[in-house]
């Protein structure tokens, strides 16, 4: 009795985690906001003192998000397979220490990172259809022992995030592509208006954009528009 008792509280768990991303989700489809809910939510699951999320880049897992505030957050970085949390992206396996995680072979150390410092480490692999899409660090300021239920749930976690992150980004994606076309669109209406207001062929007419761009430091789109507002006004 006591062993079901128990799967069913891990099973609870799981759904509970599960239920409050699932609520992030809802909330918003803005990545950076999206990880530092599921740290937050990790963190306080766990009762632990640093929860970070990298996200691969290429052969590279980068920090994204940090239960604690860090300045210059992405420059934070590891090739995969350099440091523990490289290993873990690498060979798709949790690594759980309980004490001295500063001391193992595979540690790598950025005095940039206070947590560095702590004793306790426990890393789990975050996977999309079998393909590790980053890691989740969990942290204790003094020795703790990470039992197996705690390091299966965060597999679990690992595991569910990873279809729902994969799906933000792509809508990210989906998101920058539209307004990269309609910055390339209103562009390409300032350049026409200018050509004929003022004789000029295309290549003068970005030239004159690019220059209003610097001159009053605003992006191309904004001086298309403001071109294009005032040929409107007119």
């Amino acid at each position: 009795m006591p062993r079901r008792t128990t799967v069913r509280t891990q099973a609870a768990d799981h759904l509970a985690i599960l239920e409050e991303v699932l609520a992030a989700i809802s909330r918003t489809l803005e990545l950076r906001e999206l990880l530092h809910q599921v740290v937050s939510i990790i963190g306080r699951i766990t009762r632990a003192d640093s929860c970070f999320l990298y996200l691969l880049d290429g052969r590279e897992v980068v920090l994204q998000a940090s239960l604690v505030p860090h300045p210059h957050l992405t420059q934070i970085r590891m090739k995969v397979g350099e440091g523990i949390t490289g290993w873990v992206a690498e060979e798709r396996t949790p690594v759980a220490i309980a004490r001295r995680a500063y001391d193992d072979p595979r540690f790598k150390l950025f005095n940039a990172l206070r947590e560095d410092r702590f004793e306790a480490f426990l890393s789990v692999p975050i996977t999309h259809r079998g393909t590790v899409i980053g890691v989740i660090n969990v942290q204790h300021r003094r020795p703790h022992r990470y039992p197996k239920a705690t390091v299966q749930l965060l597999e679990t976690v690992g595991t569910q995030i990873g279809g729902l992150l994969e799906i933000v980004r792509l809508v990210s994606e989906t998101q920058a592509l539209k307004e990269a076309l309609e910055t390339r669109r209103l562009i390409g209406r300032a350049k026409a208006l200018l050509m004929k207001a003022h004789g000029l062929d295309e290549a003068a007419a970005h030239h004159l954009l690019l220059k209003k761009s610097m001159d009053k430091r605003k992006s191309l789109r904004e001086v298309a528009e403001a071109v294009i507002l005032a040929s409107e006004v007119v």
